[in-house]
């Protein structure tokens, strides 16, 4: 009897790393999907700014801003989004927190939103945090040339 099972024994081994495979696969078909963010656009603004700081040249900013096909209001808010990180630091802690669930492809749905100091706008959705956070996280050099230390 025990020769019999000893036969069975690879059978069911391979049955059960079988079955772990097709639930491994199916949580990747099913399960969320990894994000990329492109943060080319806030870099961009990010680079003008330095450029700005360096030179003064209001003209050579707006000429940036022009070629980039970015409005100035929108490379402000970009800017303000930075400023704000680099002053709050627990805000940053915990927006890096949610730019790695983001990332992973879950879905944030925050149950209470409040916005004290203007009403929300498409440009300041998560989605711009995201890239604002990216380039913190990815190229800090760039935020520390644009704003010191």
């Amino acid at each position: 009897m025990s020769r019999r099972f000893a036969a069975l024994l690879p059978l069911a081994v391979l049955a059960g790393l079988a079955a772990a495979l097709g639930a491994w696969w199916a949580l990747r078909l099913v399960g969320p999907q990894p994000r990329v963010v492109d943060a080319s656009r806030v870099e961009h603004c990010l680079q003008a700014f330095i450029a700005f700081r360096k030179s003064g040249d209001d003209l050579r900013l707006q000429e940036d801003l022009r070629q980039a096909n970015i409005p100035r209001a929108e490379f402000e808010k970009v800017i303000d989004r930075f400023v704000h990180y680099r002053i709050s630091k627990s805000s940053l802690d915990q927006a890096k927190k949610l730019l790695e669930v983001f990332k992973e492809g879950y879905n944030i749905y925050p149950e209470k939103v409040v916005e004290t100091t203007r009403p929300a706008s498409p440009a300041l959705s998560f989605q711009l945090d995201a890239e604002v956070l990216t380039i913190f996280t990815e190229k800090p050099e760039l935020v520390r040339e644009a704003f010191g230390s």
